[in-house]
């Protein structure tokens, strides 16, 4: 049975509506043949009415961006019907199936919380950005694309574009998508033909910033691995008018030119190098004698905040009838740093190498003087990027009935945030004595 809306929520933007959501039976509303026409006629039916300062919003004079931020939490709520989507774990590989809006975070919304200068804003609209140079007529090319306010009702003729089997870019599409200037080029006509005739790349290159513009981070929801625990970010609602484009490009090509990242046995015979007369200087505990290194190349193991870790440390653990004598253990994690060459580029390895086991050493020295403030301060982190996501009101609500039946299904999919929170507040308390 769907969720109630809450009685208000903060938009995209920042303005804050009053929710009225219709009792019993829905008005029926005929759905457009267009994209997301379920979503539009949630709105344009009555079923789901925004006010602002008691006054009533007209659905078409929603911004693009408020749009699909109800269309998320209303997904989220049961209102909408979400697919199933199947995506890659970063970490582990594994194939997780998962309904990303069933996970989205609503307190940030729900709370008037959209404040985050990262997760909250979204494209400057009508500056000049940079794209891969498109031909234009005259022998012009356009190297930069300028973009326009969009809302529910002017981009219809997009979405109705986009419901059918092919995209054919015209005139009244090319002012749907808010393209304002191609290049110097503002005549829609120029720009529909311009954009019919590049490639690919260079239209991905627009439609990127065109999703940049209309969707802020905040719509995106972690998903926890159930094999391997890491932190997945999943675009919430997850269609959307296109597919990114110009992330994978850019990487490949930043890869062409840094070549593979090393082997396993590379890495690990510079590791060794780089950290064993490090692990020899270190002071050791009575019970050890050494501090063990081990490069590992398996599965990656992640924080409390689900993030794959390029070091651990684990202190020495004296031997008794539960087992023997345990040295510390310092263990590099090659797949982590593999992985951060694969997703942003090359990057310099050898000082990351370095720069981790001297991390790591750092805990070590602490641990053995009874007090570990770098520990604590990594938790401070987890505690408040979980704050930024879930919701700092969000988080003491769930601290208060961690397992109120509202939470549910929810409670599974992002337990990884709820703990921590918990943790932050009951930490919070006892200091406060």
């Amino acid at each position: 049975m769907p969720k109630k809306w809450p009685r208000h929520l903060q938009l995209p933007g920042g303005r804050i509506v009053e929710v009225r959501a219709s009792e019993g039976e829905k008005r029926d509303a005929p759905v457009r043949r267009c994209l997301f026409g379920k979503a539009r006629a949630l709105l344009e039916s009555g079923a789901v009415t925004l006010y602002e300062e008691g006054v009533a919003i007209e659905p078409s004079s929603l911004a693009l961006a408020e749009f699909h931020a109800l269309r998320a939490i209303g997904t989220r709520l049961g209102v909408l019907e979400e697919q199933a989507v199947e995506i890659e774990c970063r970490n582990c590989e594994e194939t997780i199936r998962t309904q990303p809006c069933a996970s989205l975070p609503l307190g940030p919304f729900a709370d008037a919380e959209l404040i985050d200068p990262e997760l909250d804003v979204t494209l400057e609209l009508d500056d000049a950005h940079p794209i891969e140079p498109i031909q234009l007529p005259s022998r012009r090319r356009a190297e930069s694309v300028r973009l326009g306010p969009v809302t529910l009702g002017s981009v219809l003729p997009l979405h109705q574009a986009l419901a059918k089997r092919q995209l054919r870019l015209t005139p009244p599409v090319v002012r749907a998508m808010g393209v304002v200037a191609l290049g110097d080029e503002r005549d829609a006509r120029v720009i529909a033909s311009a954009l019919a005739g590049c490639s690919d790349a260079q239209f991905g290159a627009v439609t990127d910033l065109f999703l940049a513009a209309h969707y802020p981070q905040r719509l995106g929801a972690p998903i926890v691995c159930p094999h391997c625990g890491s932190r997945n970010d999943v675009d919430a609602p997850y269609d959307r008018e296109f597919e990114p484009s110009g992330s994978d490009a850019e990487v490949a090509a930043r890869l062409a030119d840094g070549g593979d990242f090393p082997s396993l046995d590379e890495f690990d015979a510079f590791a060794r190098e780089v950290a064993e007369p490090l692990l020899a200087d270190a002071p050791k505990p009575e019970m050890a004698s050494e501090i063990a290194l081990v490069i590992d190349g398996g599965v990656p193991a992640c924080d409390d905040g689900g993030e794959p870790l390029m070091g651990s440390y684990v202190p020495a653990h004296e031997g008794g009838s539960h087992g023997p004598t345990r040295p510390p253990e310092l263990t590099l994690y090659y797949r982590t740093f593999a992985a951060m060459w694969r997703e942003d580029g090359p990057y310099d390895w050898k000082e990351e190498v370095r720069d981790t086991v001297e991390h790591e050493l750092e805990h070590h020295v602490f641990g053995l003087e009874g007090h570990d403030p770098k520990d604590e301060e990594e938790r401070d982190e987890i505690a408040q990027e979980a704050e930024r996501v879930v919701g700092k009101k969000a988080l003491v609500r769930a601290s208060v009935s961690t397992f109120a039946t509202d939470v549910g299904d929810f409670w599974k999919r992002t337990w990884i945030f709820w703990i921590v929170g918990l943790i932050v507040v009951v930490i919070s308390v006892l200091a406060s004595r």
